[in-house]
């Protein structure tokens, strides 16, 4: 077992490549309705209106990639009963034909919201829909990289959802504008165990939103995925997001955007809202994980010392925080834990993303 003091609220370099790139998560401050909303995909209430958009999407890779070729954005509400989700899709040409539900949706163009209420990086959902008003619901107690499976059958009970169209569906003989999606998805329904993920002031949920879009054929008047050129399967969708990801992998809930709640009613001045401290200490924990995820892909072994992922203690930043990180590993699991003295906090978390924070015991 291999012990590291750090002071400071964590400038942690790794000298791996992915930790670095990855961006700082976004943030989304939603506000409460000031009306009950009829959801139509219109967004005509004034609600709706004050309401700000998000900032355009981007490449899930960040600014590795160049810039989407439609714009895309979406603006959020709440009350006591229901988060509120609008999105905005510029499209030339747009096309659907999954019309059963709980069809693989992001086999065609589609819009996705990834949603972990408690931000431990399990027990997550996630809703596909397409121009046609389709949805695709899943929750997944962890991510696929350990070994999740999907729960297909599972679903957002009394969700609702609406598109509206601005162009065609379906018609490639013309040229569209965009396509406009409205939902609201109960609380009650995105929650386990008994627990209510209801919100409440300052809340902070962890959250994204990605659009699939893919290149297209058009062949006796039915738009189609468009194929590579020697016949082998078809071109690589593009991943547009909102908080980039740093690698195309949407199941990452660790690099997702926050989601801040406010009990302001909507129109009301935003405000700067500090991310916690412990959020820069689970962001220490998830970088020291990818790096020896990182080193097992090339060692087939995971690191028994931080020396070994290479922490560069020159960076850090100091403060009156002070933490230590215990890492300890067999060739095949690992466990870190963090030590944060001065907000008395324990951070566990293992090879399998397990992730934990529990209080220090009062001496």
């Amino acid at each position: 077992m291999k012990k590291l003091f750090l002071t400071g609220i964590i400038g942690l370099k790794l000298c791996s490549s992915f930790a670095q790139v990855v961006p700082e998560p976004l943030q989304y401050h939603c506000f409460r309705s000031t009306e009950p909303l009829k959801i139509d995909g219109k967004l005509s209430e004034p609600a709706w209106q004050k309401a700000k958009w998000t900032s355009l999407f981007v490449d899930i890779e960040g600014d590795k990639k160049p810039k989407p070729l439609q714009a895309t954005r979406a603006k959020l509400l709440w009350d006591d009963t229901h988060l509120y989700i609008a999105a905005e899709l510029e499209e030339k040409n747009i096309w659907a034909y999954q019309n059963k539900k709980d069809q693989i949706v992001f086999l065609e163009n589609d819009f996705e919201i990834f949603i972990d209420p408690d931000g431990d990086a399990q027990n997550y959902f996630e809703l596909e829909i397409n121009a046609i008003n389709n949805t695709f619901d899943l929750f997944l107690p962890k991510p696929y990289r350990n070994g999740g499976n999907a729960l297909i059958n599972w679903d957002i009970k009394q969700l609702k959802t609406a598109v509206s169209i601005d162009g065609t569906v379906n018609n490639a003989t013309d040229t569209d504008k965009r396509w406009v999606i409205e939902m609201a998805i109960p609380f009650a329904s995105i929650s386990l165990d008994n627990h209510l993920n209801k919100p409440e002031d300052l809340s902070l949920w962890r959250i994204n939103f990605s659009r699939v879009e893919w290149n297209h054929d058009v062949q006796a008047g039915k738009y189609s995925r468009k194929k590579k050129e020697d016949g082998q399967g078809v071109l690589p969708e593009y991943n547009w997001v909102w908080s980039p990801q740093g690698k195309i992998d949407m199941h990452m809930p660790e690099n997702w955007g926050y989601l801040v709640f406010s009990d302001k009613k909507v129109g009301s001045e935003d405000f700067n809202f500090a991310i916690p401290d412990i959020e820069k200490v689970k962001k220490i924990a998830w970088d020291i994980y990818h790096h020896q995820k990182e080193y097992f892909a090339k060692n087939h072994e995971y690191a028994k010392e931080l020396s070994l992922l290479a922490i560069d203690s020159t960076v850090l930043k100091t403060s009156e925080l002070t933490h230590s990180i215990d890492i300890e590993a067999t060739s095949q699991t690992f466990v870190i834990t963090i030590i944060d003295k001065a907000e008395n906090n324990k951070i566990f978390l293992n090879q399998d993303s397990l992730l934990k924070i529990s209080k220090l015991k009062s001496l």
